[in-house]
Parts: C-alpha cells; sequence; structure tokens
C-alpha cells in the first residue's frame, strides 16, 4: 500500500510538470493556432536560465520568480520577428520554423552551460520528508503538487473569470470584429504567447530539483506534453489538466510495473484518442482547411533543355569521385542515400501536401528488417533490401490506412503518434532491435562481385540506386496518378466533387513513400552496418523535414540538393565549428522566411523571371 500511494504522488509530480508545459502548448494552439516545436527549448532555457539565477542569488524563490523573465523575452522576439509572417502560411511554415529554433537553442544551452548534467537543489524549506499515513514523502514533491493545482486554479480564473480572459476569447472567436472593437488582436496574441513560454519556463525552473538539468531535455518533455494537449484537446486548459495527470499516473505506474511495455502503451493511448477522437477528450473540432500551403512549385514534364542539364549533371557525378578523397566520396554516398529519403516524404509533402512528422518510422523499418534478417536467418543483405522495401510498404498502409482519414494538425500529430510506436518497439525489443545499443550488420554484402568496403564502389552503388529512385519517382509524378496527387494537394474538395476517391489516392501516396523510404533505410544499414532506434525517433523526421523544405518541397531535384547542403553543413561545418547547430538552424530560419520556395524554387523562380519578356 505504501508502494501504491508513493507511484500515485509521483504520477502526480510528473503530471504536473506536464501540465506547466501543456497548458502552455494548448494556449498556444488554441487561442493562436500556431504549432510550436520550440516549446520544450523554453522549458529548457527555463531551467538552466534559473540555475544561474539560483547561482547568483543563492536563493531557489528567487530563481523561480525571475527565471521566466528573460525566457519571455526570447520567446516574445520570435514571435513578433519570426512567427508573426507566418500566420497567413499555415501549419507546416510554423512547424519547420520553431524546429529550425531547436537547434539554435539546443546550441545556446550547451554553449553556456556545458553538456553536462547538472542538478539544481532544493530549497532548504522543502528538504525535509513528511510522513503522510502509511508512508514518507518529500516536502518539495508534496509542494509541487500543490504548486500545479493552484497554478490551473489561477489560469482558470484568469481567462474565464476576467476581462482578459474575455478579450482573449473574443479576439480568437472574431478577431476582426475584435480588432473592430478597439482591440489590439497583435498585442493580444503577443501577449498569450509570452504567457504560454513563462509556463514553459517555470514549469522548467520547478522541474530542476527532481529531474535534473541536460542539453536535450527539451524533447524529452516535449513528446509526452504533445501527448498530453493531443489526449485532452489542443487549446483546452480543463484538457491539458486532465491530460497531465492521466499520462502522469500512468507513465509511472507502466514504469513501476510494465517496464517494457509502459512507453508503448503511452503513444497507443494517443493513437486511439486521435482515432477516434481527433480533438480530444475535451478539444474544439478545428477544420482540417487550412491556409495555402508555402509549397508553390511543382515538378515539370522533361524538355530537351533539362534532358541535357540532368545529362551534364549525372556526368559530373559520375566523374566526380576519383577526384575525391576517400571520406568525402563516403559522405556523397550517405548525401544520395538521404536524397532518396527527401524525396520518398516530398512525394506527400510537395506533391501530396500532407506533413507528416513520422517518416522516419518507415526509413527504420526498412533499415531494421534488413539487420534482423541478416542477423536471426543469415538472409543476404540484398534480399533483406527487398524485403525492408516491402515490409516499409505494408507498414506504411496499415499506418496510413488510419492517418489519411483526417488532415492538417490532426495528420501530422497522428503520424507521430504512429512513428512513436515504432520507436518504442525498437527501443525496448532490445531482443531483436539491440534497443538503444543498436545492432550491427551480420555481413557487408558485395556489389556486381566487388567489394563496399571500397568507397569507389559505395559511391556507384548508392549513386546507381538514387537515379533509379529519381527517375521513377519523376516518371510517376508525371503520370496521371502524380497528377491527381497534385490536384489533392491544390483542392482536395474540388478533386473529390468531381468523382477522385482522394482518401485512395492519399493512401496510395503514403504507401509509395514508405516504400521508398524503407529503401532508403535499407541502403543507410548497408552502408554503415549499423542501425539504431534513433533513426527512429521523431527528431530524425525532424531532420528530414528540413533536408525536404530546405531544398524545395514539391521539386522533386529540391530535395536531394536540401539533403546534400543540410548533411555538407553538418559534416564539414561541424569539423571548423562546434556551433554548426545554430549554423542549421539559423539557414533553416532564413529559409522558411525568405525561401519558402526552398532553394530549388529559387533557381526555378529567378529563371523564369529572367525568361520573362
Amino acid at each position: 500500500m505504501e508502494l501504491l500511494v508513493a507511484q500515485l504522488l509521483n504520477g502526480l509530480v510528473y503530471g504536473v510538470l506536464l501540465f506547466l508545459m501543456a497548458a502552455g502548448l494548448s494556449l498556444i494552439f488554441g487561442l493562436m493556432n500556431v504549432v510550436s516545436l520550440a516549446h520544450g527549448s523554453f522549458f529548457m532555457l527555463g531551467a538552466f536560465v534559473g540555475l544561474s539565477i539560483f547561482h547568483l542569488t543563492g536563493s531557489f524563490w528567487l530563481a523561480l520568480l525571475l527565471s521566466p523573465l528573460p525566457v519571455v523575452a526570447i520567446g516574445v522576439v520570435m514571435e513578433v520577428l519570426f512567427l508573426r509572417p507566418l500566420y497567413a502560411r499555415g501549419h507546416m511554415d510554423q512547424v519547420l520554423l520553431t524546429f529550425g529554433f531547436t537547434f539554435i537553442f539546443y546550441d545556446l544551452v550547451q554553449t553556456v552551460w556545458g553538456k553536462v548534467v547538472l542538478t539544481l537543489p532544493t530549497p532548504e524549506a522543502l528538504q525535509s520528508t513528511l510522513h503522510i499515513g502509511v508512508g514518507v514523502f518529500s516536502a518539495y514533491r508534496l509542494f509541487l503538487i500543490g504548486f500545479g493545482f493552484a497554478v490551473a486554479l489561477l489560469l482558470w480564473l484568469l481567462l474565464e473569470r476576467s476581462r482578459i480572459g474575455a478579450m482573449v476569447r473574443a479576439g480568437v472567436d472574431n478577431a476582426e470584429m475584435a480588432a473592430g472593437l478597439g482591440g489590439n488582436i497583435p498585442a493580444l496574441f503577443t501577449g498569450v504567447f509570452g504567457f504560454g513560454v513563462a509556463l514553459a519556463a517555470l514549469g522548467g525552473i520547478a522541474a530542476g530539483p527532481v529531474l535534473g538539468l541536460y542539453p536535450g531535455m527539451d524533447t524529452d518533455i516535449l513528446i509526452p506534453a504533445f501527448i498530453v494537449t493531443v489526449i485532452g484537446g489542443m487549446g483546452s486548459l480543463r484538457g491539458a489538466f486532465v491530460g497531465s495527470l492521466l499520462i502522469g499516473i500512468a507513465d509511472t505506474f507502466g514504469k513501476a510495473y510494465f517496464q517494457s511495455i509502459a512507453l508503448f502503451l503511452i503513444y497507443l493511448a494517443m493513437t486511439l484518442v486521435l482515432l477516434i477522437r481527433p480533438q480530444g477528450l475535451f478539444g474544439v473540432k478545428f477544420s482540417d482547411v487550412s491556409p495555402p500551403s508555402a509549397v508553390t512549385r511543382t515538378e515539370s514534364a522533361s524538355t530537351r533543355v533539362t534532358f541535357i542539364a540532368g545529362l551534364v549533371a549525372l556526368v559530373a557525378l559520375v566523374l566526380l569521385p576519383f577526384v575525391l578523397p576517400e571520406y568525402q566520396r563516403a559522405l556523397i554516398a550517405e548525401i544520395f542515400i538521404f536524397a532518396i529519403f527527401a524525396m520518398s516524404l516530398d512525394l506527400i509533402l510537395g506533391f501530396t501536401g500532407l506533413m507528416s512528422l513520422g517518416h522516419a518510422a518507415f526509413f527504420g523499418l526498412g533499415a531494421y528488417t534488413v539487420a534482423v534478417l541478416g542477423a536471426q536467418f543469415g538472409l543476404n543483405a540484398w534480399l533483406g533490401l527487398g524485403a525492408g522495401v516491402l515490409f516499409a510498404a505494408g507498414g506504411a498502409a496499415l499506418i496510413g490506412f488510419f492517418c489519411v482519414r483526417t488532415g492538417g494538425t490532426s495528420f501530422l500529430m497522428l503520424t507521430l503518434a504512429f512513428s512513436q510506436l515504432v520507436f518504442s518497439v525498437a527501443l525496448k525489443w532490445r531482443d531483436v532491435t539491440g534497443g538503444s545499443d543498436g545492432m550491427a550488420l551480420a555481413e557487408q554484402p558485395g556489389f556486381l562481385g566487388l567489394s563496399l568496403s571500397n568507397s569507389l564502389v559505395m559511391y556507384f552503388m548508392t549513386l546507381l540506386f538514387f537515379v533509379a529512385a529519381y527517375l521513377a519517382l519523376r516518371r510517376l509524378i508525371n503520370a496521371p496518378l502524380g497528377r491527381a496527387f497534385v490536384g489533392i494537394r491544390e483542392n482536395e474538395a474540388r478533386m473529390a466533387a468531381i468523382g477522385y476517391p482522394t482518401r485512395t489516392y492519399k493512401l496510395i501516396a503514403f504507401i509509395v513513400a514508405g516504400a521508398f523510404a524503407g529503401l532508403a533505410g535499407g541502403l543507410y544499414v548497408i552502408y554503415n552496418g549499423f542501425i539504431s532506434s534513433d533513426a527512429v525517433y521523431w527528431t530524425a523526421s525532424g531532420d528530414i523535414l528540413i533536408m525536404t523544405m530546405l531544398g524545395g518541397a514539391g521539386t522533386l531535384i529540391g530535395p536531394p540538393i536540401g539533403a546534400a547542403v543540410f548533411l555538407l553543413l553538418k559534416n564539414v561545418v561541424s569539423s571548423y565549428s562546434d556551433h554548426w547547430l545554430s549554423i542549421i538552424g539559423a539557414a533553416f530560419v532564413f529559409c522558411v522566411l525568405f525561401i519558402p520556395g526552398g532553394i530549388w524554387g529559387a533557381v526555378q523562380k529567378l529563371r523564369w523571371q529572367g525568361s520573362a519578356p
């Protein structure tokens, strides 16, 4: 009984910390219709800024009071200068921009506070333990429970029983009418964003004595907070509170009694809620009709000029490895693999208009199929590659069957949920996948009788697959089926009205994209000789999103360019500067703001402008 009560209190503590994060997320999305992946960064910044204030003042309470202020200032600057220009573009650009900022904030924390785990001491007044019934409990943890309930009550009073809350609700319901009556809507929304950031920062400093402080704590808290927000209902304060307590308690009891499947059950709960009630338990159903996407370009059919240009580029790629050292050959071979991966995402993102944050799941399915079949059954890696493509396509068919029933933010969150289910299996099924330690390829295969340990052979093998994938996808896109995908992206309602089974077409696009992602995953494990659960984590899906949008979604040739830029920045810039994460993040933020069509889209635009009379 004592252990049961202790686990319940621990679950309430974790639930309260999740609530401080989820309440801010819910406010920002529900009241501003903004999806921010940088919210976990504000949690992390709040913790580290609070630690610095504690070291300066020696007072935990001053740190708790003051640490949100500089973090709010950072958040307000981000909202006014970077997010506000994107409100008319829709959720896609918001997600991508804020994901870019996570790189910058992560690098900032590593630079200022280092890479080691730090601790924030519990305030002296709460270092004691209390006897409650049959157990002994930490006074600070009991304080956190009371603090969380008090914050929840104050938020409810502020939003439901105050003039400010009425102004916020009026601005959300009808911004134009509220502005006509004298309301300053931009300032109001900035205030809401800053308030959400303050809650996240407050949660970070409050969590310090319990969870510790370390770079990466942003992603560790962000996904559970998203799960809470989705289950409770985006935009619902009541949903955030109830969902936080449910997930906090379920996660704590699961880790205590069902360690092997605890993570899986949390993601499964999120998936089931999204399938049955996409708006969450207490949320309001938003329309899936979004403002026009930033993806406005589409790959055109071949002309004589493009054919000659492509042939010249191919000849250059064939000759290139003979003038490069071994390391650079290997790097370009890796770029070819991720170019296939990025093109597979472009099929659903750029051409069908479906934004996925879980595409790494199919990359991982293809990679693990090759590795597991080789290790468990001694199957040749090339046969495993074919099986991996089929397995990834099958996984995409199963996941896509549920996902394509939704759209907009629900589709984004559902793909994230399914991807994290795959991640939890890869992480916990250690006997098969190796878990977080990963697994090595049993034996590297040959290629046309040549050894892939030779970087020149590896280069041409990956080039061959890249060219074949590009030509196959280009042919598909220029076929009637591909044109149907583009029609769905442009106006799904009109396509349905003229008789196209749009859900079926979206499922086909999802399956084909999954198959090509599985091909990339299988090639990667052959190239790298190793695969781990990190390749399936949601940040891997974010990386491939960056590659696709950086090069130019909806152009097909753009994603390989984006993959090349991303990996070159990561591998080359990191050898000269420890701040390569900030450089990548800043470059991506710049691209989202000023080159919405990506690098290749900008090149095409300049070419069309130059040819205009």
